[in-house]
């Protein structure tokens, strides 16, 4: 089973960026923050895909997150109308109701 790190965000950014900016080896890094190698690596990618992200959302294109971001929108608007047009049906029935009682 994984085990969490105690690092800090911003002492997780400076390992990262210590590894990009070549400063120390990757093993000794891991080593001195308890940490292993592929964990260190993982960071480093995630950093990196959140950069590239970063970037493209600042260009005219969408990105699969903008993508999906606007899908659930979408979706909820369709289940916000479901649920006026239930809630009109059942006061509608609720009046019918008190009518023939």
């Amino acid at each position: 089973m994984a085990r969490k790190t105690k690092l800090e965000f911003e002492q997780m950014q400076e390992v990262v960026m210590r590894l990009l900016r070549r400063e120390e080896p990757a093993a000794v890094l891991a080593k001195r923050h308890g940490l292993t190698e592929a964990t260190l690596y993982r960071w480093r990618d995630r950093f990196i895909e959140g950069g590239k992200a970063a970037l493209a959302n600042g260009k005219a294109g969408s990105t699969d997150q903008s993508l999906r971001i606007q899908q659930l929108e979408r979706e909820l608007a369709e289940r916000e109308r479901v649920v006026a047009e239930m809630t009109v049906a059942n006061r509608v029935f609720k009046k019918l109701s008190e009518g023939l009682s």
